[in-house]
């Protein structure tokens, strides 16, 4: 009875461990089974992303540079015209040259903001030159100074009674061509030197007013037209009419005196030899005060003989010392 109720047991027991086992493997066939339709179904959903296609890009714009532009945009400069009639009159220019100084003025800069400053950096970029009668001067106005011959023989019959006023008109034609674009300065020469301004003066419409009526105030014909006179009085006249200031030339004091102002550009017009106490002044003396002057300094000095063959040979050699050009009006 004992051997049986112990077999019984025992069958018992490997019943259960066989039943537990069974159920173990049929659990793990079943996660097994799980897991492989799992990856399946995974491997069946995975997809590729479509190739995008990249569109072309368009061109950028170019931009212009504004001295280009300014300068395709700018109507061309004439030529200058060579008269060769000795008695050539250049009318005054009755040219309208205020201009809002709030708004932008150039060759072409239209629209480019507002404020005096950055109009003058405009127009600086777009200068190309500027010219006295129809010579370049350079092409850089800034810190520019003429020297105009105001002797009496500027208004002699070779010149004419309005000789010296033809030069007037011409450098204030001159001035509103390059207005906003640099700074100048006068000295008128004859028996000494007078000034326009202590300093340089910027272009503008009331300098260049300013700068016409001090330059026709030294008319050397200003009374004689008062006085009703035909031609030009002898030349001991001029060593008593308005003080003597008209008779003399002297060109070295001009010079000596601009250089001092350490100027970029002198433009120098005169129609004689430099002359003191009524005797010439040897070239080579100025010459050589010029050279002594501008050892620390490159200064360009051009020269315009004015209607008049005297002093030409002088000029054009103190132009060409001073990386200058010389110009014979006539």
């Amino acid at each position: 009875m004992i051997v049986t109720n112990s077999t019984s047991r025992a069958k018992t027991l490997i019943l259960i461990i066989g039943i537990s086992i069974g159920l173990h493997l049929l659990a793990l066939a079943i996660f097994g089974a799980f897991r492989i339709v799992e990856a399946v179904a995974r491997k069946d959903q995975t997809f590729e992303a479509p190739v995008i296609e990249q569109l072309p890009q368009e061109e950028p714009e170019y931009v212009v540079n504004l001295e280009q532009r300014n300068r395709s945009s700018s109507s061309p400069r004439p030529n200058p015209i060579t008269v060769d009639t000795p008695d050539i009159a250049i009318p005054a220019l009755n040219i309208d040259v205020n201009i809002n100084a709030t708004s932008s003025y150039g060759r072409g800069s239209g629209g480019f903001g507002t404020g005096v400053g950055s109009q003058a950096q405009i127009r600086e970029m777009t200068m190309k030159d500027f010219r006295f009668f129809g010579q370049k001067m350079g092409d850089d106005a800034d810190k520019t100074i003429f020297l105009i011959d105001i002797s009496g023989s500027m208004v002699d019959e070779t010149r004419g009674i309005d000789g010296y006023l033809t030069v007037v008109e011409e450098l204030v034609r001159t001035l509103k061509e390059i207005e906003g674009y640099g700074s100048f300065n006068i000295i008128a020469f004859g028996n000494g030197t007078e000034t326009y301004r202590s300093s340089f003066q910027e272009i503008t419409p009331k300098s260049i007013e300013q700068a016409r009526r001090w330059l026709i105030d030294l008319d050397p014909a200003k009374e004689l037209r008062k006085d009703g006179l035909d031609r030009v009085p002898n030349w001991k006249y001029w060593s008593t009419y308005r003080k003597g200031i008209h008779s003399e030339t002297h060109t070295d004091q001009a010079l000596e005196q601009a250089i001092q102002k350490a100027p970029k550009t002198i433009i120098l017009l005169s129609d004689g030899i430099p002359t003191a106490d009524g005797k010439g002044i040897p070239p080579e003396t100025i010459y050589s005060m010029v050279d002594a002057m501008t050892q620390n300094q490159k200064i360009t000095i051009n020269t315009l003989s004015y209607r008049s063959t005297r002093g030409r040979s002088f000029l054009m050699e103190l132009a060409t010392q001073n990386h200058g050009v010389h110009t014979v009006v006539k």
